[in-house]
């Protein structure tokens, strides 16, 4: 099911960041995406969801896509609020509240956006980050793996 993306980072040719490329342009650049499949006792005290959203696709608990096909259409005509249009969701768990998206009305500048909590039930964003204040994506991704690889790691080791 997700053939394309799965195992794609192992033929990734990691190179300098572009003058002025953000970091989430050099992650969809080199990358395109990460998905991280758990099962079983390994995703104790993961917030888990299936890849993609629906079932058959795998048991995850990081889903990152740069071409994510998730559209906010509904969702603005749901709640009438066209700011949700600013959104680009690149993380799955959109059904269970456990996504993220890029707040696209303001960038830093670096030309990084703000990293936020998505959910497919969202009506009304956040107040706008300051430009100053945005972390980047690759420092957003960084923590997100490190706190998620602590947790994986405890449960593996207690597997053997």
């Amino acid at each position: 099911m997700h053939k394309a993306r799965v195992g794609r980072w192992a033929k990734a040719k990691p190179r300098k960041p572009k003058k002025r490329e953000s970091s989430w342009d050099y992650f969809a650049d080199v990358y395109g995406s990460i998905t991280w499949i758990l099962d079983g006792t390994a995703d104790l005290g993961l917030e888990m969801f299936y890849c993609g959203d629906v079932t058959g696709g795998g048991w995850s608990c990081l889903e990152v896509d740069s071409d994510s096909g998730y559209s906010t259409d509904g969702l603005v005509e749901a709640t009438g609020n066209e700011e949700l249009e600013d959104l680009f969701v690149f993380h799955g768990g959109q059904h269970q509240d456990r996504s993220w998206a890029l707040d696209r009305r303001v960038s830093s500048p670096t030309g990084e956006f703000a990293v936020i909590p998505f959910s497919d039930t969202l009506e009304k964003l956040p107040r706008l980050a300051k430009p100053e204040r945005i972390v980047p994506f690759g420092h957003w991704l960084y923590k997100r793996v490190v706190a998620l690889t602590r947790i994986a790691e405890k449960n593996l080791r207690e597997l053997v």
